[in-house]
């Protein structure tokens, strides 16, 4: 006999609905994870992020101070930086990068909104017509402070024995004419033999296979400041060196959502760390800033 109002013990109580819920909330963790993994994507040149992750190893970004070391250059700290910045004007989203190779490729990235930003710096000159597409970060490198080497193979003697601007026309030169800045200083010094290439890479290959000479490139850290790449050294004639003009800023999506907090965010830490000397520091100790050319020959 059983008593009124108590069930039998072998009632079945349906539990779907506390299954559903369950799985809604697993759903929205699991989702909140990729979210996280995924990050925010930001562009940046394939040769630079290969460069990048040699330097930065296994270490925290944000705990790096010393700006020096293997894979540091130009390009790479700027990687480094613009995550500093961020980090010190509130924007803790990680970044994701995607590796594109064509400069007018990462730039039409960031004016689609594809990605948010570009990692690494680009021309005021290439970003002023675009104002309408990208918000443009202040100056990392201020007008009349990029210089630049005439980088030959390590073995290129005639090369490497240019003493003067004449001696420098004699030779041939390769560059990229949608790095509008190199491309007009190497046309205004008339160089004689002027060859193109649409990706670093290629006119790496080039001067080392011996088809062209010289390639221009920003001084790197190192006793000889040499480049390493595709297996050869590259070392800038001595005594030698160019002024290109204009500044370098980074570039941020307009068309992206999350661009309006990235910029802000971005502008916030660039000032700090403008404030602070970092920026500077960070370009002496990779070498772009260098003391041991200062009183090389400027050929424009």
């Amino acid at each position: 006999h059983e008593h009124a109002g108590l069930a039998p013990s072998n009632t079945k109580y349906d539990t779907t609905p506390m299954r559903i819920l369950l799985l809604i909330i697993l759903l929205g963790v699991l989702n909140l994870r990729v979210a996280v993994a995924v990050g925010l994507d930001v562009v940046v040149p394939t040769d630079v992020l290969r460069s990048y992750s040699e330097y930065l190893m296994d270490r925290d970004v944000q705990k790096i101070s010393d700006y020096s070391g293997v894979g540091s250059r130009r390009d790479v700290i700027e990687i480094v930086l613009l995550q500093q910045a961020l980090y010190l004007g509130g924007l803790r989203d990680p970044l994701r990068f995607k590796a594109v190779d064509s400069y007018a490729r990462i730039q039409k990235e960031i004016d689609d909104g594809r990605v948010v930003a570009g990692a690494t710096s680009i021309w005021l000159s290439d970003l002023q017509t675009r104002r309408d597409k990208v918000y443009i970060s202040a100056a990392l490198i201020a007008d009349g402070e990029f210089e630049a080497g005439f980088y030959a193979r390590y073995d290129n003697a005639q090369a490497l024995s240019a003493t003067s601007l004449d001696d420098v026309r004699q030779l041939s030169v390769i560059s990229n004419p949608a790095w509008v800045a190199d491309w007009e200083t190497l046309t205004q010094l008339n160089m004689k033999h002027l060859e193109s290439a649409v990706q670093w890479s290629l006119m790496v290959k080039m001067v080392k296979g011996g088809r062209v000479d010289l390639l221009l490139a920003p001084f790197q850290t190192g006793q000889d400041m040499a480049i390493e790449a595709e297996g050869v050294k590259f070392i800038p004639i001595p005594g030698l060196k160019v002024g290109l003009k204009g500044s370098r800023h980074f570039a941020v999506s307009r068309k992206h959502a999350r661009g309006p907090a990235f910029y802000e965010a971005l502008e916030r830490g660039l000032r700090k760390m403008h404030a602070q000397g970092v920026i500077k520091k960070a370009y002496q100790q990779c070498g772009f800033f260098n003391p041991r050319v200062v009183r090389w020959l400027r050929l424009n």
